[in-house]
């Protein structure tokens, strides 16, 4: 029997049933914080997606009034540029006819 052998076979000689106990015990409660800790993270990470798709629903009708604002902001600018095509190309009658008469005349 080799050093190691006698080392270890007294080692375990020493410890008792109720020291094994204590080990086993140790060893669930670190395995039982460990799984705590995980099972914690998952959900922290389940009420961060959930909170943020109950915002996105929550935002949803001020996304839709905004979109809709846009779009009516959209057909005044484009009236408004309608008109000032009508008064750009009337405004370049006015200036091209007296061009016009100075050649003629």
């Amino acid at each position: 029997m080799d050093s190691w052998q006698k080392w270890r076979i007294v080692c375990l000689s020493i410890m008792s049933v109720e020291d094994v106990e204590d080990m086993y015990i140790i060893g669930c409660l670190i395995s039982g914080f460990l799984l705590f800790g995980v099972s914690g993270y998952l959900a922290y990470r389940e009420i961060r997606i959930m909170s943020a798709a109950v915002l996105a629903i929550v935002r949803v009708p001020g996304m839709c009034d905004g979109i809709f604002r846009a779009s009516t902001q959209t057909e005044m600018l484009r009236e408004q540029n309608r008109r000032l095509d009508v008064i750009l190309i009337q405004d370049r009658r006015q200036v091209a006819v007296p061009g016009l008469r100075r050649e003629i005349g």
